[in-house]
């Protein structure tokens, strides 16, 4: 009797791999993103001729809900240190941020950006810090970033 194979179990990513060093799986960095709640706060700002804009996003991760996702026991230290690690987490975060003040003002050009990153542990949280500095462009200047 021939017998038809059954269902495919899912399997649960894990969040970490050790080829070449620690990193994070893309599957961890996309559930980081798709369970992370997002605030940002700011203003535009000005300083004499120069007008930027300063505020700080945050993602806010808990880490039950993490450890649902991801195979194997989830070590908050070890989390922290690979996610501050990131240079596709911090690039994405960034990315995100500017979106957001990107959609908060359409009608202004906004010129280069500084960010600073910081992930940490608070609680049964992990959180992501972007703390943005984005001058606008002069006038008549192309958009840098978008």
């Amino acid at each position: 009797m021939h017998r038809a194979p059954g269902l495919a179990k899912a399997r649960r990513s894990s969040l970490t791999r050790s080829r070449g060093g620690e990193a994070l799986t893309r599957e961890a960095e996309e559930l980081l993103f798709a369970l992370s709640e997002r605030m940002t706060e700011g203003e535009l700002s000005r300083r004499g001729d120069d007008e930027s804009w300063f505020g700080t996003t945050m993602f806010t991760v808990a880490l039950d809900e993490l450890a649902r996702e991801l195979r194997g026991a989830l070590d908050p230290e070890g989390l922290e240190r690979v996610v501050q690690g990131s240079v596709r987490v911090r690039l994405r975060a960034m990315r995100l941020a500017c979106a957001d003040v990107a959609h908060r003002h359409p009608d202004r050009a906004f010129g280069r950006a500084v960010v600073e990153t910081q992930a940490r542990v608070v609680g049964s949280s992990l959180q992501i810090d972007v703390d943005l500095h984005w001058p606008l462009a002069d006038h008549g200047t192309e958009r840098v970033a978008r």
